[in-house]
């Protein structure tokens, strides 16, 4: 089967990564650089404290159990440096005591290893680290952070490796239709590649694909502030994630942290952007006295796209080899996707814990257009 792959983020490379692996003869488009876009500003964080002691529609949450395995797989299979899983360290203060004691207690009941763990025994953990004395501290060992571009390389050589074709600064300009059929898809080079099935793994540009090919698909999107600090000197560096209640920060391969100031304790509410990365530095400097009087070394924003309702997987019925990839967290997602898109379109199964996720649902629902961003907005 002939596919074409509209996307090399994380998540259009894990899809054409495993549809390649599983005989399928891909291609895989993107319009500029594989994973420079949202991929590359993305906290990527793999942790199972508290996501997974939310509320959350059945087949998603059952789906969430199984990422951390199939990470480890792709370990195996796709060599590289990506996959950091390092622990992490949640803070939350007396007020908020309760409210994670109780998470804590669902996490747990559902197998995350989730400890509470007082700041001085953090402290111990990661000396260059200074939380408050009151309150109480999360540990979880089996999580950790993806080096998301990293990962992007390291999919994309392994593709080409297996005979797949990646075409960069390949952007889709038009999309041909026969009967009730996808046929084709145009670039601005004005080559025409026509094939079986086509992913739409777009992301913040999904809306775009898919309406040139006739169809709404809503996605809400929401830009996120990622702020870089300088590297840390030997020793110093927190090896683990570091989370509190307004911020959480991550390991880079800058040899510095990555840090996503949300505002808020963490919930599953999208965070918010701080107007001033200075003023955050300051703030994050508070926990981890190695940053005082450091400025920023750049920052980055990505567009993420955020379907109303939860991930987009599937076709509509009346296009069945158009098939949509389109999530929020698509790095951490993305190996779970991968095998999704290879199991229903090359198998022709049907999964069911994908059935609250199918773009039909927009058109039950009208209102949920969705938008385009602009370019501006995009860059």
């Amino acid at each position: 089967m002939k596919i074409v792959v509209i996307g090399a983020g994380s998540v259009g490379s894990h899809v054409a990564y495993r549809l390649q692996e599983q005989g399928a003869e891909v291609t895989l488009l993107d319009a500029s650089a594989p994973g420079m876009g949202t991929t590359s500003s993305s906290i990527a964080m793999l942790n199972d404290f508290p996501q997974r002691a939310w509320p959350e529609e059945a087949g998603k949450a059952k789906l969430r159990t199984e990422i951390h395995d199939l990470f480890h797989q792709l370990a195996e299979e796709v060599p590289g440096d990506y996959l950091h899983l390092s622990g992490s360290l949640m803070w939350v203060s007396e007020a908020e005591e309760k409210e994670f004691r109780d998470l804590a207690e669902v996490a747990t009941s559902r197998g995350v290893e989730v400890e509470a763990i007082t700041p001085a025994r953090a402290r111990e953990l990661e000396p260059g680290v200074v939380f408050a004395e009151s309150g109480t501290v999360y540990l979880e060992n089996n999580s950790g952070w993806v080096d998301g571009p990293g990962i992007v390389r390291a999919l994309n050589a392994r593709f080409v490796e297996l005979g797949g074709t990646l075409l960069q600064g390949a952007r889709v300009v038009a999309i041909g239709r026969t009967d009730d059929r996808i046929a084709s898809v145009t670039l601005d080079s004005g080559e025409r590649i026509d094939a079986d099935a086509f992913v739409n793994a777009a992301g913040s540009w999904g809306s775009h694909i898919a309406q040139m090919a006739g169809q709404a698909i809503a996605l809400d999107l929401i830009p996120g502030v990622i702020v870089y600090t300088q590297p840390f000197e030997a020793g110093q560096a927190p090896q683990r994630i570091i989370n509190t209640p307004a911020w959480c920060g991550r390991p880079d391969p800058s040899g510095g942290l990555a840090i996503h100031w949300r505002g808020h304790s963490q919930t599953a509410r999208h965070g918010e952007n701080i107007d001033d990365p200075a003023q955050m530095m300051a703030d994050v400097a508070a926990v981890i006295p190695a940053l005082a009087d450091t400025l920023p070394a750049r920052q980055s924003v990505g567009i993420r796209p955020i379907p109303p309702g939860g991930p987009i997987l599937g076709a509509l019925p009346w296009a069945p080899n158009f098939y949509h990839t389109l999530s929020h967290g698509g790095i951490g997602w993305g190996p779970m996707w991968g095998w999704m898109v290879a199991r229903e379109l090359l198998r022709g199964e049907r999964v069911e814990e994908l059935s609250a996720m199918r773009p039909e649902r927009f058109y039950l629902n009208p209102s949920q257009v969705g938008r385009h961003a602009d370019d501006a907005e995009q860059q």
